[in-house]
């Protein structure tokens, strides 16, 4: 979609010429030194101004320095670099900005945008991003074609979240075909907002790209093609493109190196060329004008610098490269017009005015850097260079309102070398002068750079004085203030003036207080829009009549007015409460008057705890005793106890008394038996001479035992839960089955044991696995040498009986 605009209302809003352009300050690099050519290129935007010195750093790196406007004052903040800085890149050669993007080229870089795939010279361009207040590098970008001195980023411009990338040496048409020497593209980045991407959208060329023209009088130097991308400008949807060296008019005719431009506009994201303008006296021209040597656009005004051409807007009064600036006005059709032709006020031979031409908001600056002359025409100094600046009258047409130069001019400065203005702010690089801003210290091509501004800041003081609650901050610029006092800021106005606020900051009155207040149970306490019922600390905030907060502290007491209690009591037994007595279970209630003021709701539950009287029969063995409340006894009768309960009330207890005969602990012994003089008993024979192990024989639980080693056994009666163990005794037996099992070659191991126990013998045998208990947990047979996982049985002492046919022997062994 086309945007038309009423070139006569916007004429009518600049009825007033602008005031003058003063200098208020003058720049140079914090770094300088001979041959940075510092001015070489420069903008401006807000209270920023950027400076371009490509021949900086080491071998032509190229640097930009960043300069912000404090009062009439500006200010060297940051020294930008590319990332991947390398020997003769030449960055900062074009700068543009708008907002909080800045663009750098480096025509001369090498590398694409990951550093690597080197081609030479094919060119780069950096992205730079405001970032609170900082400029810092966000991306790299390369054309997506590159190719040996396309030079890509020879020119940039910014508009929006669109820029546009020159690259005025490239060979190839959009398709990569149609190789033309120094034919010359340039790049379209759209800006993706919500990854602050740019990435590439379209390539464009002229439409009538063609190589150099043959030129008749037998030049023979390099050709020099249309170098479309010399110059590039963007505003909105449309973009001016210029071919310096294009010989060819648009009726097709030719003009050697005449120059031409090239307007192309966005459609549907689409940019498509619609106009190739030249300037209207060019069909008279001889050539070697260059028209498109710099472009310049603003809304619906485009602006063609052409510092070759020699006449005024008459056609007459010629004089070799005075140079001239040509406008063009969009029409309600969408059509391009050429409206006026400008010149120097003053011109002369030489003077290249149209070498960069900036616009912006109805001004126009023009640099002709090679003027000898000063503002009134006197002082020549050999191109010390200049600089003009146009205003748009009420008839739409420019007029220019004043010429400018640096206040230390010297020859060969080239002061107008790079322009630019926006607001009230206009910027000239001078980048061939030599001295430093006292007039010292020469260093040659270091390089300068001026800022002109129609604002001239002067300090204003103000005062105010400011009431805030407690708590509350009141804001000054970036200043906040919560406390009283006397306060003063430096506030930048837009222009970058600065003003001078006085504040003097009070309290509105307020309380803090504290109160101590008891209810009773059951009461409440009110205040503000709240309500307390429980004991604590509470604040509350209460608004004045200011609107402040007050603060409140109570500290609520509640009395306590309910009460309960159980009680017990003993059979006969009364409890008083107030004036009432109470002795039969009941819950009973009386209100008890207290001095604070808050009567006591008690509520009493009575139990009634009654005594008991029981009747107990008990055996004991023979030996032991009987205990009762306090009474211990030990021999058998009839016994009556009075006992205290927990409550105090007491219990009778009548406590028949039997005790268990002794056992008769004596043993008999006949040849390989011994039998227990108790009858009626559980029996344990025990080995005394192992500990007090069970024999495991199988009458061991019996009241007689066989026994088969001879050695001294006891054993352990039961009866009745009564338990007692006989004296040890002693046993002789010679037989078989006692020849020492060594006789045998018997051999256990290891003994102890984690998990295995070998068994070892001459013969075949039976063999189990006994427990302390006497039970038989596992069996088997062997045949001379057997292995016997135990790892299944729990840690502990076990027996293993081994039967052969000629003796039968237990052993004893530990499972660890």
């Amino acid at each position: 979609m086309k945007i038309y605009l009423n070139i006569l209302l916007f004429f009518i809003s600049l009825t007033t010429l602008a005031q003058p352009y003063s200098e208020i300050d003058k720049v140079i690099a914090s770094d300088r030194a001979e041959f940075d050519r510092f001015g070489s290129a420069v903008a401006t935007n807000d209270n920023y101004a950027f400076v371009g010195a490509f021949g900086s750093g080491n071998y032509n790196n190229g640097q930009v320095y960043v300069f912000e406007r404090l009062g009439n004052s500006w200010v060297q903040t940051q020294i930008l670099q590319n990332s991947d800085n390398e020997n003769y890149d030449r960055f900062g050669w074009s700068i543009a900005v708008d907002g909080d993007w800045l663009i750098i080229g480096a025509p001369r870089e090498d590398d694409d945008e990951n550093g690597n795939n080197n081609i030479s010279k094919a060119g780069s361009v950096y992205i730079f991003k405001n970032i609170n207040g900082t400029w810092t590098q966000t991306q790299k970008i390369v054309a997506s074609d590159r190719s040996t001195d396309d030079e890509f980023g020879w020119s940039v411009d910014v508009d929006g979240n669109t820029l546009i990338v020159g690259a005025h040496q490239d060979f190839e048409n959009v398709v990569g075909l149609d190789s033309i020497h120094h034919a010359g593209s340039c790049y379209l980045f759209d800006l993706d907002v919500n990854t602050n991407i740019w990435a590439q959208t379209q390539k464009i060329v002229a439409s009538d790209r063609a190589p150099d023209l043959y030129y008749p009088n037998g030049y023979n130097g390099e050709d020099l093609s249309d170098q479309f991308g010399h110059t590039v400008g963007i505003s909105g949807d449309y973009v001016i493109v210029g071919a310096i060296n294009h010989d060819y008019r648009p009726d097709g005719s030719s003009g050697w190196q005449c120059g031409s431009a090239y307007i192309f506009e966005r459609t549907s994201g689409i940019w498509t060329e619609v106009q190739h303008i030249i300037n209207s006296d060019n069909v008279v021209s001889g050539g070697w004008e260059r028209f498109g040597s710099d472009v310049a656009i603003d809304s619906n005004i485009i602006v063609i610098g052409m510092w070759a051409q020699d006449f005024t807007p008459t056609g007459t009064d010629y004089m070799k490269n005075a140079g001239a600036a040509y406008i063009f006005v969009r029409d309600a059709t969408g059509q391009w017009n050429e409206n006026q032709k400008i010149v120097a006020g003053m011109r002369n031979t030489g003077d290249h005015f149209g070498w960069d031409v900036k616009i912006n908001d109805g001004i126009i600056i023009a640099g002709a850097e090679q003027d000898d002359h000063d503002e009134n025409e006197t002082n020549p100094l050999e191109e010390a260079g200049s600089a003009y600046i146009f205003q748009i009258n009420n008839s739409g047409m420019f007029q220019q309102i004043q010429k400018i130069r640096g206040s230390d001019r010297d020859s060969l400065d080239e002061f107008g070398y790079a322009v630019d203005v926006y607001g009230n702010n206009a910027i000239v690089g001078a980048f061939k002068h030599d001295w430093n801003l006292i007039g010292s210290d020469s260093l040659q091509s270091a390089g300068k750079s001026y800022i002109f501004s129609t604002t001239i800041c002067s300090n204003v003081t103000l005062n105010q004085t400011v009431n805030i609650c407690p708590g509350d901050s009141y804001t000054v610029g970036n200043s906040v203030y919560s406390n009283v006092g006397n306060y003063i800021d430096t506030l930048q106005t837009t222009q970058g003036c600065d003003s001078i606020l006085n504040t003097i900051i009070a309290f509105y009155p307020t309380y803090n207080e504290t109160n101590d207040v008891t209810i009773c149970q059951g009461g409440s306490y009110s205040i503000g829009n709240s309500i307390y019922t429980s004991p604590g600390n509470y604040t509350d905030s209460l608004l004045t009549i200011n609107g402040c907060d007050s603060i409140i502290n109570t500290n609520l007491t509640v009395l306590q007015t309910l009460f309960s209690q159980t009680v017990s009591l003993c059979a006969g037994q009364t409890i008083s409460v107030g004036n009432s007595t109470y002795s039969t279970p009941g819950t009973y209630i009386d209100t008890l008057q207290s001095s604070n003021g808050c009567d006591s709701i008690l509520t009493t539950t009575i139990l009634l705890n009654n005594g008991f009287e029981i009747t107990q029969n008990k055996t004991i063995c023979y030996g032991e005793t009987y205990a009762i409340g306090n009474s211990v006894y030990s021999v058998p009768g009839n016994y009556t106890d009075t006992l205290q309960m927990i409550s105090g009330c007491d219990s009778i207890v009548h406590t028949n008394l039997t005790i268990n005969p002794p056992l008769d602990l004596s043993l008999s012994v006949n040849g390989n038996e011994i039998e227990s003089n108790q009858d009626n008993a559980a029996y344990l024979w025990v080995d005394c001479n192992n500990n007090y192990s069970p024999v495991l024989v199988n009458t061991a639980n019996q009241q007689t035992i066989t026994i088969e080693q001879t050695g001294n056994y006891a054993v352990i009666l039961n009866v009745n839960n009564c338990i007692d163990t006989s004296a040890c005794v002693y046993v002789e037996f010679v037989n078989l089955n006692q020849i020492h099992p060594s006789n045998y070659n018997l051999i256990i191991y290891p003994n102890p044991t984690q998990n295995i126990l070998n068994i070892k013998t001459t013969s075949e045998y039976q063999f189990e696995i006994i427990d302390l208990t006497g039970k038989i947990i596992y069996k088997n047979k062997g045949n001379q040498t057997t292995a016997v996982n135990v790892n299944h049985l729990s840690k502990g002492v076990y027996f293993i009986k081994i039967t052969t046919k000629s003796y039968t022997v237990t052993k004893q062994f530990i499972k660890t």
